[in-house]
Order: C-alpha cells, then sequence, then structure tokens
C-alpha cells in the first residue's frame, strides 16, 4: 500500500517562485543576447552562478556535495538540462520561429507522462491526463495564434534539436524527481541545486567553445546576466529542487507551461501591449490545466488516499 500524500503550501509556493523566475528569463534573455552570442551568454550565465555559491559549498556541504556528484542520478538532471538548453538555442538558431521553437520546447507536457511510469512508476491518472491535453491545447493556442501554417514553415533541423528539447526538459523533470523521491528523499536541496548548476555550467562551456567563441561579456549585457543570475537561476532553479521533493513529475509537467504566461503579463501591465484572442484563450487553458492539477489532491476522499 503507498501512501499518496498532497503537496504542502510550501512546496506549490516554491513551484509558483520557479515558474515565475523562468518565466522572467525570457524577457532578461531577449535583451541580452542583443549584444552577445547564446552559448557564451548560457555559460556566463551558469558559471557565474556555480561560482557565487562555491565558497558557501566548500565551506558548509562539501562532504554532502562529494556524495552527490558521484551519484548517477544528479549527473542525468544536470546533462538533461544542459542538453535541453543548448538544443534550444541551435533550434532557433535554425530559424525556427518563435511560436513553433515554443511549442516544440514545451511539449515535454506530453512526454513526461509516458516516462514517468518507467522510471517513477507513476501511473497517469485521468485527471491528470485531461489536464495535460488542455495544456498542451494552450500551448498550440498560444505558438500558432490561429496559424498553423506559420509552424510548418521552418527549419526541419532547428525541429529536430527542439525536439531534443522537449526530451531534454523531460528526461530532467523525471530524473529530479526521482533523486529527490526515491534515490534521496532527505536531499539536501542548496547541495543538489549546485551540483546541477556546476554540471550545467560546465556542459555550457564545452558547448561554447565547440560552436561558437567565447567572448567577454559586454557591457550592455551584464545587467541582464545579472538578473538572470539572481532571479532565474540562483531563484528559480532552488525553488524548483525544493518543490519536487513533493511535487510529482507529472503535476510538475502540467504546472511549468505556465511561465509562458509571465511575459505576456509583463508585456500587457508594463508595455500595454494586447494580445489576440487565440493567445488569451490559450493562456486560459494553461490556467485551466494547472487548476486541475493543483486541486485534485484535495478532491479526493481521506479514505482513498492509500493505493495499492
Amino acid at each position: 500500500m503507498e501512501l499518496v500524500s498532497r503537496p504542502s503550501t510550501i512546496s506549490h509556493g516554491a513551484m509558483a517562485i520557479a515558474i515565475l523566475g523562468w518565466g522572467l528569463s525570457t524577457t532578461f534573455i531577449e535583451f541580452g543576447l542583443e549584444f552577445i552570442g547564446p552559448f557564451p551568454f548560457l555559460f556566463y550565465r551558469f558559471g557565474l552562478a556555480t561560482i557565487t555559491l562555491t565558497p558557501l559549498v566548500i565551506l558548509f556541504r562539501l562532504s554532502e556535495f562529494l556524495e552527490l556528484i558521484r551519484n548517477k542520478w544528479t549527473w542525468v538532471i544536470g546533462i538533461s538540462e544542459s542538453l535541453g538548453l543548448i538544443f534550444q538555442y541551435l533550434g532557433q538558431e535554425r530559424g525556427v520561429t518563435a511560436g513553433l521553437a515554443a511549442l516544440l520546447s514545451l511539449s515535454f507536457i506530453v512526454i513526461v507522462p509516458f516516462i514517468s511510469p518507467f522510471i517513477l512508476h507513476e501511473k497517469l491518472g485521468r485527471n491528470h491526463l485531461i489536464a495535460m491535453s488542455i495544456a498542451f491545447i494552450g500551448v498550440i493556442f498560444i505558438s500558432s495564434e490561429g496559424n498553423l501554417y506559420n509552424l510548418a514553415s521552418s527549419s526541419i533541423l532547428g525541429i529536430i534539436f527542439l525536439l531534443g528539447t522537449a526530451v531534454g526538459y523531460a528526461f530532467y523533470i523525471i530524473s529530479t524527481s526521482r533523486l529527490t523521491t526515491i534515490e534521496k528523499p532527505n536531499v539536501d536541496t542548496f547541495t543538489l541545486f549546485y551540483s546541477v548548476l556546476l554540471i550545467i555550467a560546465l556542459s555550457s562551456l564545452v558547448a561554447s567553445l565547440t560552436f561558437s567563441k567565447l567572448t567577454s561579456i559586454p557591457r550592455e549585457s551584464i545587467q541582464w546576466i545579472i538578473l538572470l543570475i539572481i532571479f532565474s537561476t540562483l531563484i528559480a532553479f532552488f525553488a524548483y529542487f525544493r518543490a519536487l521533493q513533493e511535487i510529482s513529475a507529472n503535476v510538475a509537467s502540467v504546472l511549468l507551461p505556465l511561465q509562458v504566461l509571465v511575459p505576456f503579463v509583463i508585456d500587457f501591465f508594463l508595455l500595454d501591449r494586447i494580445y489576440s484572442l487565440w493567445i488569451l484563450t490559450g493562456s486560459f487553458l494553461i490556467i485551466i490545466a494547472m487548476i486541475i492539477v493543483v486541486i485534485q489532491p484535495y478532491l479526493e476522499s481521506p479514505k482513498t488516499e492509500l493505493h495499492s
């Protein structure tokens, strides 16, 4: 018999912080990439974040770090996220439209539920399936804005790279859940966060040296990299790892697409930008999907919370 627990308010709050931080990254990256190439930008984001935390880890978490860095699931988390980020940059560099890039990279929504039974032994419930379908339809509405033909007019190689992004992100979500709930349920979140940052920093350095040239940071990009490091890396990733200690991979895969709504809200309130009915409808569908997966545990009778 397996006890099905309800995620705490702290876990949902941590996931909300992660979603907000990653949603803000779209704006920070958009302005920062005007002055620097994508791979150096990626390296400086994670490299500087890693350097910032290194003294704390050496002083207070060295033994925990050495234990985690020897765990294969730590490397699966770091490498899968690295590949997701690298493939995303490679796909967008090959002229894939922004809408299709968003759709393909967020298609981890439909990948996670079909991998998690093999790695996490999580069954896909009816309500999760409904929420997943609603969220994915919402992503399609937002990406296409009602014109599916625009999504089809992109580079085939770019599309393949972005499908690789979705697979990378799917394994990132699942492997994080595997480590924090099965392998090391009491893992120190800060140390795990640092270990994964280090792996991503090393991977992005290799990608930068392989696919481009590691240039210095232009003065115009410094402020955007700093904002990206603080809000979208240090705070967001730490919150995400905390949330995955209680929130399942299937639920997380439905909640994470909420990050695409953050730039829309910023544009609406700060730039007075008006969006089409397709984007508004897609946003509404994603919110509905979020509500379904969040309230699902509370709709279950306490007597039925035990499953064999």
